[in-house]
Parts: C-alpha cells; structure tokens; sequence
C-alpha cells in the first residue's frame, strides 16, 4: 500500500528497523551492532532502544546485548493465531505432511522476505530453527518465487532492486535480470523450484494459494534432501504439491483453472 509522504512517520519506520535489525541469528545485538545493521547512528540507536525497553519490547542483559522481550512475540502470534488463512488450512497441511513425510510449510510475502505463517517440520534440512513467524530470503526460496511471481512487472524490478542478493551456495541467483527471468517462469508454469538455492541439501517446490477473489492469499511448499531429488521423485512431489494446493485453494473458494498465478 502507497502511503503519501506527508504521512510517513520517519520517526515510527527508524524504531521498527531497530526491531527488524533481530533475526535467528542475530538473537541478541550491542548498541554499536545495531547502529551498523540499521544505519544509524548510536544516539539516535541510543533513543530508540531505550523508548522500546521502556514499552516492554526489548530487554538488555549483563553483557548490555539488547534481545526482543516476549511482548515483541506476543504481537506476531496474535495475527498468527488469529488469521483466517490458518485456521482453514492448518488441519490439511498438517495431515498432507504427515501422509507423505515431508516437511511441509506455508508463507506469505513481506518485503523482500518470505514469513511462515505455518510449519509442519518432518525432516530438518537448514542449521537453524524454524517456525511460525521465522523469515527468510525469497529471491532463493521456492514459496517467495511464488509469492514475488504475483506482483506486476514494475513492482517486481523495484521488490529486487530492493533486496541484498548473497551468495548462500553455488547456486544461488544473485545476479537480479537473472532472478526476474526465474520470476517469469515461476509466473508462467504456476509452479516455483529451489533447487539447492538456499542450502546444498535442500530440495524445495512451491504452489500458490488462491481464494475466492482468485487472489494469491498465500504460497505452500514441500521440501526434499537434494539427494533424493531425483527426476522421478521431483515429479512425484510436484504433483503431491499441486494437488495440496488446489485442495487448499478450493477450501479457500477458489474455483478455476489450477497452477495459476493471477
């Protein structure tokens, strides 16, 4: 959503970059960190830590680390625990994972990450925990291929001009006429693919989740050891996927051709 200038709390925007600055691994930051990571400097890092300890959002321990107070999770879990998306799909993703032993999760776009709105974890293939709430880089990811593949053209350049393209393996996409053409063609099958992109083991395929207004509400995927990714067991998970998601959609009142990414 366009908001005019002349509304924009600049003020508001810093604090929540100070909040943003955390992540699985960066549990716990020093002043001078945070300063580094949100460009900024420490008085002003200074000001902004100290109005957030003051609202109950951020704790400092012995080492004067500042880390996210359980008041920070409070407000992502009420949205997670309260969305529609999840109490209509939580049920048959859960059973979907286990029928076919696979990691299996669900994420929405948020800028230029990808946020799990639901995790059922079956195999554990990245070095750090993931849940409801985690992010991750979308340009290599299979679901934020997905998820990036709904916005228009224009938007999409800007959403990758945006983003900070890291090398995570040898077969990571960080060069951005190449992610946007690998955008094109997760548009045009319905269908996006992770292939070893964010880890060398890692497997992963993505389907979008459309509603009733036939809009992307959503991406689902599924996750495979890179090992066992072979051309048969990819085209066995990609129909298992594809099924799940038009199952998924049609709970969501999609009614319509399917993959498809309005």
């Amino acid at each position: 959503m366009d908001c005019p200038p002349k509304y924009f709390v600049q003020s508001l925007a810093r604090g929540l970059s100070i909040l943003q600055a955390f992540t699985s691994e960066r549990k716990r930051l020093t002043l001078t960190e945070l300063a580094e990571i949100t460009h900024m400097n420490r008085t002003a890092v200074q000001r902004f830590t100290c109005t957030l300890m003051a609202l109950g959002y951020l704790g400092r321990d012995d080492h004067k680390a500042f880390f996210l107070s359980s008041k920070v999770l409070s407000l992502g879990f009420t949205y997670l625990q309260s969305s529609e998306i999840i109490q209509l799909t939580a049920s048959h993703l859960k059973d979907f994972s286990e029928r076919i032993g696979l990691t299996v999760n669900m994420a929405i776009l948020d800028g230029t990450d990808i946020v799990f709105l639901y995790r059922h974890e079956v195999h554990r293939f990245l070095k750090y925990d993931l849940r409801a709430g985690s992010r991750l880089p979308s340009y290599c990811t299979a679901s934020g291929k997905v998820l990036l593949a709904a916005l228009k053209n224009e938007a999409l350049r800007a959403r990758i001009r945006n983003m900070s393209l890291e090398k995570t393996t040898s077969h990571t996409i960080i060069d951005g006429e190449q992610l946007f053409q690998e955008i094109l063609k997760t548009r045009e099958t319905g269908i996006g693919v992770c292939d070893r992109e964010l880890s060398l083991s890692l497997y992963s395929i993505a389907v979008p989740l459309l509603n009733h207004e036939q809009k992307m509400v959503a991406a689902i995927n599924l996750s495979l050891s890179s090992e066992d990714a072979t051309p048969s067991a990819v085209e066995n998970a990609t129909y298992q996927i594809v099924e799940q998601g038009r199952n998924v959609s049609e709970v969501l009142g999609y009614q319509g051709a399917y993959p498809v990414i309005p």
